[in-house]
């Protein structure tokens, strides 16, 4: 079965063909459109600037992955959709371009849940995974915990008391001018520190919970720029900004970590999959993978091009999803729930 997945949730546009196969999904093409040079300028998305040039993606990103995969719109068997959360005019554009291209080849249609997607990236390495799993999703907009019971169920454990941990990291990354998307820029700053600053005090919570909250971690940032000024503009071959950067990563790395052994005993989970934008980070990577083999998890992780929004995670997960019965009165919701 080839699926064609389209995704445009916030400020990536694109496209993938998958061949779901007994053995589980094979990614056959991929095609993505970032939009960073337009929002650098902004340290952050700007929601009509987004909409506006998925508008001008869409058409060639679909195009781009038919053609890497050597198919045509005749040779699909569904197409699946992003269908929220996201920024709803920037949902809109594959949302619409899909609906159109579905009633046009008589093909089934699907709408996908984004955080589904979002789980259904760790797939393609790991088409086996036992469940229960935890799903940790962690991005600019999503800091969640999720218990997974199979591939398309994803029940909310806890989530971040305010701002996700991938806003932290673009945050700091714009008071340290070290440019945008701040995630890949703080990580390589981190990577040539020979030392870390002195460490970032951790949340406390009266319910005494290991849960997360990142608004302090910006704000702490933001004082120590203030001692310190030439932090500002000194750039990423400073040694103090590296160590700065290497002491956020280290912080945001075992904040988002601490949870997980108590919740693996509680839950009886069997696997740990992170996926999202911030699970391209190299320091959570290494560490989740020492976690796991702690606590006996098996981990799974995406390659990076499938941890930050893309057609191709869209595209597995609907491939097991049932097609909508009547995809004409379907509408994307910048809310969307999960099971709605």
């Amino acid at each position: 079965m080839f699926i064609l997945g389209l995704e445009s949730s916030c400020d990536d546009c694109s496209a993938a063909v998958v061949e779901e196969t007994a053995a589980g999904p094979v990614l056959r093409s991929l095609v993505r459109e970032s939009q960073d040079t337009i929002h650098g300028p902004f340290g952050g998305v700007v929601p009509e600037l987004a909409a506006r040039e998925h508008l001008l993606q869409v058409r060639a990103v679909m195009a781009g992955a038919l053609a890497q995969a050597g198919i045509g719109l005749g040779d699909l068997d569904r197409i699946a959709v992003t269908r929220g959360p996201g920024l709803v005019g920037s949902l809109l554009a594959t949302f619409s371009a899909s609906k159109a291209v579905a009633w046009h080849q008589g093909l089934p249609w699907v709408g996908v849940h984004h955080l589904l997607g979002h789980l259904n990236a760790a797939r393609f390495a790991s088409p086996n995974l036992p469940f229960p799993a935890l799903v940790l999703l962690v991005s600019g907009g999503h800091t969640h915990l999720y218990l997974a019971k199979d591939w398309t169920s994803l029940q909310l454990l806890q989530k971040t008391r305010d701002d996700a941990a991938g806003e932290a990291f673009d945050k700091a990354a714009r008071m340290l001018d070290l440019g945008y998307p701040g995630g890949p820029l703080v990580d390589a700053c981190a990577q040539t520190a020979l030392r870390a600053a002195d460490p970032f005090t951790p949340p406390k919570f009266r319910d005494g919970k290991a849960s997360w909250s990142f608004s302090g971690l910006k704000t702490g940032v933001k004082l120590r720029v203030e001692r310190n000024p030439r932090l500002a503009v000194a750039g990423a071959a400073d040694a103090e900004v590296q160590g700065l950067c290497r002491s956020l990563q280290e912080a945001i790395t075992t904040w988002l970590l601490k949870p997980l052994p108590g919740w693996a005993e509680e839950t009886g989970a069997q696997s740990l999959v992170i996926s999202g934008g911030v699970a391209c980070n190299s320091r959570l990577r290494s560490e989740a993978a020492v976690l796991a083999t702690r606590t006996g998890l098996l981990l799974a992780i995406p390659e990076p091009r499938l941890c930050t929004d893309n057609g191709a995670m869209i595209a597995a997960a609907g491939a097991l999803l049932s097609p909508e019965a009547d995809p004409w009165s379907q509408n994307a919701d910048a809310d969307l729930k999960l099971g709605a």
